[in-house]
This record gives structure tokens, sequence and C-alpha cells, in this order.
């Protein structure tokens, strides 16, 4: 049976899934779906309100109880970059809280996280990426999702994610180039440098800023300015906004500066990575509901000075949507990456908050169903095999019955008085049949075993007869040896034995037409 991979993404204006199953030998995407987040105006979108579009998403597609892989939301999640003189991961677990303790506003004892490696140096030291989420933070998001039955085996960080993509998008290039996943409420960064992500940005502004500046501009309700974003909403052209008039410009102008706080922070990570490098991104990919407002990417383009395309996470082997998935293809993303970690092995995130106290019991709670399953089947097997059992008892103590009732009748007849012990019955017929000479003191294969032990393995000896008739108590052998006294040392290996010790007769020994001596020995037995 295929084993089915769920990716969830948990964004604030609607809730996403892919689903992946595996192959002989690999992996098919074979189904995404979303759901819209239901949220009252103005009212913050909560864990629990994620957790209900999640439900519904996923009992829509026949999706609950399949493995689970989500991200956190990314206003619970910090991530800092550390360094260590080493880079053994046992050495960096039993370090790490001690140096994450240093440089965050909680104490280690109340936070979760995960670390990934991002640069071995060669002196044997590290640069490493750590995310953290305060537990009760944690633990509110899990209860959440657990209240509506869902229970993800794996919570990591959104930006990282794109990580478990990187083959499939950029293959073995290891260039610096970064992913904006442009979202509703949030936006995230990731940076990729030398095949490796090295650089993970939270941005608290999205869609919806854009949304509420042309509600306001043009003072209608956000639902409105929302339809009306998706129908007019444009950045002009660079070179364009001179001549461009009225609507067009205000339009522009408005997410222009609705934009402006993305921006700023895409910047300044830019920068903050050419700076610490030496290496400038070359190369900006943009991907989320956000980043279809038309002609944004030519618009960051002339702003940051690189190229600014669409990210095709569809154009891989193992897509096999409809269409190629040609409607979904901006907003499937994330949650295809988040799936994918399942499958890659050497490039995916390794941040993953299930552990300790949070650790995924899915897979045990899945064992004690079996366990039990197996222990009700054993049972089963145990009643059955002690029914048996007292069925065979019933039945050998009726044929012990049989046999004892025919013993005492043959002891009647044999003793004279009836008896049930069977070894005395059985000594009076042997003790009887040996008077009678009916039954022999030896058998034949005893006296033949006898003879073999006392013959020699170096005596050669072609036995053309070996006759031993023991109701006439006589032993007779025939054949050839190639020395004459072969014929003499099997004369003393028979005088040997318990029953021809005395009686051994040369009848006859000649020699023969090939020059072997022939020869007729005969013995009389004493046994009885």
């Amino acid at each position: 049976m295929a084993t089915k991979i769920v990716g969830l993404d948990l964004g604030t204006h609607s809730v996403k899934v892919s689903e992946l199953v595996t192959t002989f030998r690999n992996f098919e995407l074979v189904g995404f779906g979303s759901e819209p987040v239901e949220v009252e105006a103005e009212e913050a979108v909560t864990p629990a309100l994620l957790a209900a579009a999640a439900r519904r998403l996923l009992d829509r597609r026949g999706l609950l109880g399949e493995t689970v892989i989500c991200a956190l939301p990314p206003e619970t999640v910090t991530t800092v970059t550390l360094e260590f003189p080493f880079d053994q991961p046992k050495k960096l677990q039993a370090v790490l809280p001690f140096q994450l303790d240093e440089v965050i506003p909680f104490d280690v004892e109340d936070v979760v996280h995960d670390y990934q490696i991002i640069e071995r140096r060669p002196d044997g030291g590290a640069k490493v990426l750590v995310s953290y989420v305060k537990s009760e933070v944690f633990r509110d998001f899990l209860e959440a999702l657990s209240a509506e039955g869902i229970d993800p085996k794996v919570v990591s960080v959104g930006p990282l994610a794109w990580y478990n993509l990187y083959e499939h998008l950029f293959g073995t290039s290891t260039a610096p180039v970064a992913v904006l996943d442009m979202g509703h409420t949030h936006s995230e960064l990731c940076i990729f440098d030398g095949g490796e992500p090295v650089r993970i940005r939270e941005i608290p502004a999205g869609g919806r800023e854009v949304t509420q500046a042309l509600a306001h501009v043009f003072k209608v309700e956000v639902a409105q300015a929302e339809r009306g974003k998706l129908a007019e909403g444009a950045l002009l052209a660079p070179g364009e906004s001179a001549d461009a008039q009225g609507r067009r410009q205000l339009i522009h102008d408005t997410c222009v500066e609705a934009l402006q706080p993305v921006l700023r922070e895409l910047r300044r990570s830019l920068s903050a990575h050419d700076m610490a490098t030496g290496r400038s991104v070359e190369r900006l990919l943009l991907t989320g509901g956000a980043s279809q407002l038309k002609g944004l990417a030519a618009w960051l383009q002339g702003l940051l000075g690189i190229p600014v395309e669409a990210l095709d996470p569809l154009s891989t082997a193992f897509n096999k949507l409809a269409d190629r998935g040609e409607r979904v293809r901006p907003y499937i993303g994330r949650s295809l990456a988040l799936s994918l970690r399942a499958f890659q092995r050497t490039h995916h995130s390794m941040v993953d908050f299930r552990k300790g106290e949070f650790a995924y019991t899915g897979d045990f709670g899945f064992l004690r169903g079996r366990i039990i399953s197996v222990g009700v089947s054993l049972m089963m097997i145990v009643v059955l095999g002690a029914m048996v059992a007292v069925s065979r008892k019933r039945v050998l103590e009726a044929e012990y019955l049989t046999l004892q009732n025919q013993t005492r009748a043959l002891s009647t007849e044999i003793l004279g008085q009836e008896n049930e012990d069977a070894d005395l019955l059985f000594s009076t017929i042997t003790a009887q049949q040996k008077q009678e000479g009916t039954i022999p003191e030896v058998s034949a294969f005893e006296v033949l075993k006898e003879l073999s032990d006392h013959i020699s393995f170096e005596l050669k000896v072609d036995v053309d007869n070996l006759d031993i008739d023991l109701s006439r108590r006589k032993l007779q052998i025939q054949g050839k040896t190639n020395v004459a006294g072969d014929v003499e040392r099997l004369v003393d290996a028979i005088r040997q034995t318990s029953c021809f010790s005395s009686r051994v007769n040369k009848e006859k020994v000649e020699k023969s037409m090939d020059d072997k001596t022939k020869f007729r020995l005969s013995a009389n037995s004493t046994c009885i």
C-alpha cells in the first residue's frame, strides 16, 4: 500500500496542502487543495482558527490520519546564527543550550529549540542556524491542532522548507540566491549560498498591508479593496510612472507605500549577506499569494538590480497534477516544500520542534493499536490451543481406557487373573517365547554389527555372499581377497564375536584365475 505524505501550509489567509505518495522507487505529487481561514473583520488569526481550517481541508480531501508535516506560524519563531569551534552533533547538542541562553531574552528552559549546520569550516568549526519558540506558544499550537484531530509528525520553520526544494530549483548550483515567500500577513526570506541556507528572515508585512492601504485610499471596505487589488492592482513598469496619470498612478503609489516594509527588510538582508560573505545574491525568486501583484517582479528587479522572477516549484518529474498544476503554481510552493522533507536525503531542513516533552508519538500510538490487535489474536490462539488440548486429552483418555480394558482381558487369559500391569504381562509373554525358542537371543543385525566392529579397516575383502541364518544358528561368508593372510584375519575376527567364538570352518580356500584367493567360511552360533 502506498504511503501518503501531507505538507500542510498554515497561512493566515488560507490553509493549503500538498499530497505526495510513494511509488515503487520514488514519489509523486498527486494532489493540492486549499481552504480559507474563517476570521471575522479585525479578528486576530489564532492557532485554533488555523487548526479548524486545516481540519476542514484534510477532512474534505480524506487526509485525516495521514502523515502531516507543517511549519510554525512565522510570528512565533525566532532564528539566530551561532558559531562553534567544532561541528560534531553530540558536542553541539550539549553546548548549544548554554550558548543560546546568552543571546535570547528568555530562559533556555522556557523555549523549544533546534538547529541546522549551515557551514562547516576547514578548521573544524561550524556555523549553526538555531530556531526557537517559547514552550507555552508551541504547546498551545499543538493543542489547537490536536483538538481538531491533527497530529503533525514534523513541525519545522517555514523558510527552511525551501531547502527541501533546493535540488529541484537550483540543481547543483552554489551561487547565492534568495527565495521570498510573500503571504497575507507575513513575508519570509531565505538566502542560500554554497548550496546551504545561510540567512532566514521573517518580515511582518505582506498582501494584507497592500489591501488595507487601498481600502484607506479609495475609502472602501477591506473586502472590496481585496477584490479590487486582484482585478486592478499593479505596479507600473520602470519608466512608466512619469507618464501615468490618475487611477493607475494612485494604485501604483499606494502599493509602493504599502510594500516599503518588505522592500526595506529585503534590502537589509541582501546587503548583510553581501557584507558578511563578499558574495552578492544573484537572483531572487518570488512565491506566495501576495507575489501575484502585477508588475511586482519588474519593480523589485529595477530597485535591487538583480534578476527577479516567479518561483516554479512544479517543473519536476514527480509532478502528476492535472494540467501540471498551472493554476496553483504560485500557491503550492510552501506545502510542497514541507512534504518533500520526507523524501530528500541530501538537501533538507533538519529543524524539528517535536522533541522532548513535545516528541511525536503517533508512530507509537499506531504500534499500540497494532499491539492490542496482536494481543487479542494471541489470546484467541491460546484459547483455541487450549480447546484443542482438552479435546486431545479426552481422546487420549478414551484410548487409554480401551487399552486398559484390553490389558485386563489379556492378563486374565494369560495370567489367569485380571491385572493392569502391562510390563508384567509383556515379561511373561517374552519368557514363554524364549522358552519356546520363537524369539532368538540376538538378531542378524546385531551379529553383523559385532562382526563389523572386529574387522579392521585395513582388511580388503570382496564379499560375494554373507548369510546369517539364526534359525539354523549358522553364518556363511563367501568372497575373494588379494592376500591369503586376509582369510586368517577374517577368521580371527569371526572368532572374536560372542556367538561364533569357537566354531569357524574354512570350507574352501583356493587361488582363482585372476590370482586372487577365493574362500568360503562358515560358523555355528552358540547363541540361542
